[in-house]
């Protein structure tokens, strides 16, 4: 019995042992590399259990197939106005060819490493074609930072193919501005605001005059039209009350006469005034006339 049981685990250790040195599991987003004796023979791409030799006829590489992003460490740059700016690039890509990766860099360091030093070389020739105001502008139509990138990327995409990794994507992701170049742009930011501001300015007092001008003459023009009616309706109602003083004169003429004489009176006369009248003078008359009246 015992000899059954030492039998059974021997095969059990024995099956346990070539599975595990004699398969390789590839998972999803990985690529597996068969190696014999340092010599790549043999991708594997797609996810499952593959058999191979044992060690140290067969080795195993693998290679991360995702998507990655490499942000290198901020590096300093001269553009062509030669202004020091510091810039944070990132690089997207996929290692598409393992082979030819694991000859041309080895592993993951070296990749990372020669696409830092490549990124930088392909930088700094287009930052030398490219002034500050070209990437730091108040005016968006100026700006050349997505011209910018998508030279990087066809750039980095063609040195990708002797890697074996296609560039998916490179940009630069943040523009910074060293302490000593940072007060003059800042300056030269806040004088472009002011001539702006000025514009702007000039532009507003410019309409405000014109609205002003535009009121003005709306309001003579309105003014002298109002005085134009004025003057019609107070000559109309001038004419309107010698039409009536006339009809009331034909009315009672002699009465009419009468009140006249009292309202010339009326102002000619005060407490202080002496006058001295010709016994013929109609004043008297109609003095004399009212004096007989209210003695009657």
């Amino acid at each position: 019995m015992k000899k059954v049981i030492l039998i059974i685990s021997t095969l059990v250790a024995v099956v346990v042992l070539a599975y595990l040195t004699c398969t390789v599991i590839v998972t999803q987003g990985e690529t597996v590399i068969l190696m014999d004796f340092g010599k790549p023979v043999q991708q594997i791409s797609e996810p499952g259990i593959y058999l191979k030799l044992p060690y140290p006829f067969n080795s195993v590489e693998r290679v991360d197939a995702r998507l990655i992003m490499l942000q290198p460490s901020p590096a300093e740059f001269l553009t062509a106005d030669k202004k020091n700016l510091i810039l944070a690039s990132a690089i997207c890509y996929k290692i598409t060819r393992p082979v030819l990766f694991k000859r041309t860099v080895r592993d993951q360091n070296g990749l990372e490493i020669r696409l830092t030093d490549l990124l930088s070389s392909h930088t700094g020739l287009l930052m030398g074609h490219i002034e500050l105001s070209d990437l730091v502008n108040v005016n968006p139509g100026k700006i050349k930072f997505g011209k910018m990138n998508r030279q990087l990327t066809e750039l980095m995409k063609r040195d990708g193919k002797s890697l074996g990794i296609v560039v998916e994507k490179v940009f630069i992701k943040r523009i910074m501005l060293p302490d000593e170049n940072r007060y003059a742009v800042f300056q030269r930011m806040k004088a472009e605001r002011n001539r702006i501001a000025k514009k702007y300015i000039a532009e507003g007092e410019e309409k405000a005059q014109q609205i002003k001008s535009e009121a003005d003459r709306t309001s003579r023009i309105i003014i002298a039209e109002a005085k134009r009616k004025a003057v019609v309706m107070r000559g109309e109602a001038e004419a309107e009350a010698m039409k009536i003083y006339s009809a009331s004169y034909h009315k009672n003429a002699e009465f009419y006469n009468f009140v006249r004489s009292l309202e010339a009176y009326e102002k000619m006369f005060n407490r202080d005034t002496v006058i001295i009248l010709d016994e013929k003078s109609p004043v008297l008359k109609s003095f004399f006339s009212r004096a007989k009246n209210a003695g009657k």
